[in-house]
């Protein structure tokens, strides 16, 4: 399935490349199809002090050496279009709590019916390589107000099932599928969540994962997932073959919540 492979690359390779990471993303809507963006994106503060080390190491022609942050305002600001043209930034802040750091932003929206969801966290910290920003990747809404109002989240569109392509691994450089101890360690402590919260009360939803009301999207919790490294490559090696094997797959794997429901409708007031 295209959408679950997206997931699991993505967020992988973000472990590789990005050092160990957090990101949660709630969306919290209006009745009027208005609202609110928070983001939180954390990095480990061992991976920031090995970058810090590594860029003082190379300072520039001025011979002044530059530190790593996550949080840079100037930046936040421009990646607001990657929200949707309508969405404005409103606030931001550095963060650092046990062991980690970042960045706190808010922004605001007028009608969600043009926001997009990027459920890749490489965009947060500037190791997208170009390759998921096409429209179909993104998750979509459309709003329908009313005294009880509905919202339709339509995950990205290409995660058919396609029994013609070849998702194995055998071509791997390596010819060894299982997930490297290293690897998983470095994946300890990362969680990738993507939620919504209407503002008001949930009357009726198909939606999987509601607390309250909150209906999470995604929630990949690593340092429950690799605890049990069995399930892991299972998940890697193994994928499910239709939506019903995905459904069954997921629930019985701690740390991992991926909304399979296309579309999800939530109807509050």
């Amino acid at each position: 399935m295209r959408f679950f492979k997206i997931i699991f690359i993505l967020i992988l390779s973000t472990a590789l490349f990005s050092g160990c990471i957090r990101v949660d993303t709630k969306v919290k809507l209006n009745k009027d199809g208005s609202g609110t963006i928070e983001e939180k994106v954390l990095m480990s503060e061992l991976v920031i002090q090995m970058m810090n080390q590594f860029m003082n190491s190379m300072p520039d022609s001025s011979g002044e050496k530059e530190q790593f942050s996550l949080f840079k305002e100037d930046d936040l600001k421009n990646k607001v279009s990657n929200y949707g043209k309508d969405v404005k930034y409103i606030s931001g802040k550095e963060i650092k709590q046990n062991g980690w750091e970042g960045y706190q932003a808010v922004y605001s929206f007028k009608d969600i019916n043009t926001l997009t969801m990027d459920a890749n966290p490489n965009s947060k910290v500037d190791m997208d390589d170009g390759d998921s920003g096409a429209e179909d990747d993104y998750y979509t809404f459309k709003f329908k107000p009313g005294n009880v109002a509905e919202l339709i989240i339509n995950r990205p569109e290409k995660d058919d099932f396609d029994e013609g392509e070849d998702e194995s691994n055998e071509n791997d450089s390596n010819g060894d599928n299982q997930l490297n101890d290293n690897i998983l360690k470095m994946m300890d402590g990362m969680r990738v969540k993507i939620s919504l919260e209407p503002q008001g009360k949930i009357v009726n939803t198909n939606a999987s994962y509601v607390d309250g009301s909150e209906v999470t999207l995604l929630d990949i919790d690593f340092g429950k997932l690799i605890k049990n490294k069995k399930k892991l490559n299972m998940l890697k090696e193994n994928p499910p073959k239709n939506i019903k094997e995905m459904k069954e797959l997921v629930k019985d794997i701690p740390g991992m919540k991926i909304e399979m429901q296309k579309p999800v409708s939530i109807k509050f007031n």
